[in-house]
């Protein structure tokens, strides 16, 4: 696909769009006419959805064959990154005009619109029906993208601190989940889910350092602070930087090169520099994909209710 023609096609979508914004204005400005306005403004939402399909259609396409030409995968690793955030972005807004399509095609349906243009369709719910039939032809270059693209890790570690200060007494708590996961920002918002989860039990399970738990930290986002009157607590995950040697995928592109990783647990004592409990499991790599009662099984740690303040 030539770079003019992907020009010629988001110049389109930029048109549409600034149709969209005139008659939605005019259904305010003029409302004695909004009938009119709000077919017009209809008919130029699902022209611009066309054009945006069409616009992914040959964007995945073209990424999938810049993949394939990669002889060292690794060497891209930066480019990957950025196709796999432009995938991304791409599923994302499927799901925006979708939803807007749907709403459209209702009203279509409702006030039965006809279309002299683009041909060959003759009513607005026929052209919808030929967007949403090129879905599937883009989810199915996405899926290829993403078999075939190296997957990168980075390494993360889960905190939770916990501070106890009084005149003549402190205490200073922290543990930790250190483990690894790709780079994909929708697998490091499940991960940070899950580390919040599984550190909070093991904690608990070691019974030590029951105080570093409050309630409040089971709840998204998964991070943040809290204060009482002589007690802080604070936790979030903490990423590190790409690892300097990053798993691939190799031949068949389906399988990983890593297939499994440790997760470390761990609870420091600032006030005496040492580690009041440690433990580490090997688990599957990609262990945001297993189901919280497999993983659970794997760690041999137990629910965990918040309680306190």
């Amino acid at each position: 696909m030539a770079e003019w023609e992907l020009v010629a096609k988001r110049e389109r979508i930029r048109h549409a769009e600034s149709r969209m914004d005139y008659f939605s204005r005019m259904m305010t400005e003029r409302p004695n006419l909004y009938g009119i306005w709000f077919y017009w403004f209809n008919y130029w939402r699902v022209s611009r959805a066309d054009w945006q399909t069409r616009l992914w259609l040959d964007e995945t396409r073209g990424w999938k064959a810049e993949i394939r030409g990669w002889e060292k995968p690794e060497e891209h690793l930066d480019r990957a990154e950025t196709i796999r955030k432009n995938v991304e972005t791409v599923e994302d807004g499927i799901t925006v005009i979708r939803r807007e399509l749907r709403l459209t095609r209702r009203d279509a349906r409702i006030r039965d619109w006809h279309i002299r243009f683009p041909r060959p369709y003759t009513t607005m719910t026929r052209w919808i029906t030929t967007i949403t039939r090129r879905f599937g032809r883009i989810r199915y270059w996405i899926r290829l993208i993403r078999e075939e693209l190296p997957i990168q890790w980075k390494n993360f570690v889960y905190v939770i601190y916990y501070a106890y200060t009084l005149p003549g007494a402190t205490r200073h708590l922290e543990a930790h989940l250190e483990g690894q996961c790709h780079t994909a920002e929708a697998v490091q918002q499940k991960v940070k889910r899950i580390a919040n989860k599984i550190l909070r039990q093991w904690v608990a399970k070691v019974g030590y350092a029951i105080p570093i738990l409050t309630a409040g930290m089971e709840k998204p986002p998964y991070e943040g602070s809290k204060t009482t009157a002589e007690s802080r607590w604070e936790w979030g995950v903490q990423w590190h930087k790409r690892l300097e040697q990053a798993k691939i995928v190799e031949s068949p592109p389906k399988l990983e090169t890593k297939e499994g990783q440790t997760l470390r647990f761990e609870i420091f004592d600032y006030d005496y520099a040492v580690f009041r409990a440690e433990d580490h499991y090997i688990i599957p790599a990609v262990f945001w994909e297993l189901s919280e009662d497999e993983l659970v099984k794997l760690l041999q740690i137990g629910k965990y209710t918040p309680t306190g303040e």
